[in-house]
């Protein structure tokens, strides 16, 4: 495990990967009903069950924000139960992970597989016990800074500062951007994401929006079960495949059925052949 590596950037080319960590909380609401206008944007969140209050695991508003944002495709990974990760404890930390895993089930149906420490802090021992327990730890390259409210002094010079901080990353045209934001701050869901999606231009140069999964070419593996959500393309294969496997049984008892018609056919012939050949 000495090489295990924590993730910090995308390998599929345009392709921007917004994240939200800290959630699910007051404005996570009106993130995910905004986000759910622009069918062509996925994104992930980090959630914690026990964080900011009133506590996700109480709230069930939260609950089933989260449950939505699972279900209409967005990515739900694991940011530990309590935003505390126990570095120097494996025991605690794998209770913190665990604990977090089975809240995210509970209310997604789903375990999921990707995990980012808090605050990113997990060194090189932490990562390697973390990937021995089958997760994928997730970094950032982009960071928005948009939690630093006391630094900016106020939402909208907070807003000001992320969005300007983002044009001169853009500017750049990276090859791709793996974006840490907060769904837990006002101004990340009511300018910051927005103007990302809407008006930073990445879109119309041929940028996609995807979650962290899908940006790291693991689209599949974004939880245990290795269900996809939400896409149109996964609904349509899953629907042909029924549709093919449905076909096939059809067939098969439809050719049972003549096999059976041929063989009466021919034990009847069999009969009367064995009838007339006594007669005469």
């Amino acid at each position: 495990m000495a090489n295990a590596q924590k993730i910090y950037e995308c390998v599929q080319n345009n392709t921007i990967a917004l994240t939200y960590d800290d959630g699910p909380f007051e404005f996570s609401k009106q993130l995910v009903d905004y986000l759910t206008t622009k069918p062509d944007v996925k994104v992930t969140f980090f959630a914690v069950g026990k964080f900011h209050y009133p506590f996700a695991i109480d709230t069930q508003e939260y609950q089933d924000v989260m449950k939505k944002a699972h279900d209409v495709g967005y990515q739900i990974a694991s940011h530990t139960f309590e935003h505390k990760l126990y570095i120097n404890d494996t025991d605690l930390m794998r209770d913190a992970l665990t604990k977090q895993d089975d809240f995210i089930e509970k209310v997604t149906g789903d375990r999921p597989k990707y995990f980012r420490a808090p605050k990113g802090d997990c060194g090189e021992e932490c990562q390697s016990t973390l990937e021995s327990w089958g997760y994928k730890t997730i970094q950032w390259d982009t960071d928005t800074l948009d939690w630093d409210l006391e630094g900016a002094g106020s939402q909208e010079k907070r807003a000001e500062e992320s969005i300007q901080y983002l044009q001169s990353e853009f500017a750049k045209e990276k090859s791709s951007y793996l974006i840490l934001m907060h769904d837990t701050e006002n101004a990340t869901v009511s300018d910051i994401t927005p103007w990302i999606i809407e008006k930073s231009g990445m879109k119309e140069k041929g940028y996609r929006f995807v979650t962290v999964a899908e940006c790291l070419g693991d689209k599949n593996g974004m939880y245990v079960s290795g269900k996809v959500y939400g896409d149109e393309e996964e609904k349509k294969k899953e629907e042909a495949k029924i549709k093919s496997e449905e076909i096939a049984k059809t067939a098969a008892i439809h050719s049972g059925v003549e096999y059976s018609t041929k063989l009466t056919s021919f034990i009847t012939l069999i009969v009367a052949i064995t009838f007339i050949s006594l007669i005469y």
